[in-house]
């Protein structure tokens, strides 16, 4: 009887595993400058909880996004700066 317990256990996890899962594409709650997808405009993405970048928002007209590496944090500036 415990080596039928046993079976079904194993047969129950390996059903359960997931299969050909991507592995994170990113650290949850960090932040990184990108491009729009849709517009190609300069802004900003975010980690969600699924370890996925997520598209933020655009900067501002006649500004580029600067990552600042000692804080972690994207910034919209100047284009001339």
């Amino acid at each position: 009887m415990k080596f039928i317990t046993a079976i079904l256990t194993l047969a129950a996890v390996a059903v359960a595993t997931p299969t050909g899962t991507n592995p994170p594409q990113c650290t949850p709650s960090t932040y990184s400058c990108a491009k729009n997808p849709s517009t190609h405009a300069e802004g900003w993405q975010v980690c969600d909880v699924n370890s996925k970048w997520v598209y933020a928002g655009d900067c501002p007209p006649k500004t580029i996004c600067q990552f600042l590496e000692a804080n972690g944090s994207p910034y919209c500036i100047p284009a001339e700066w």
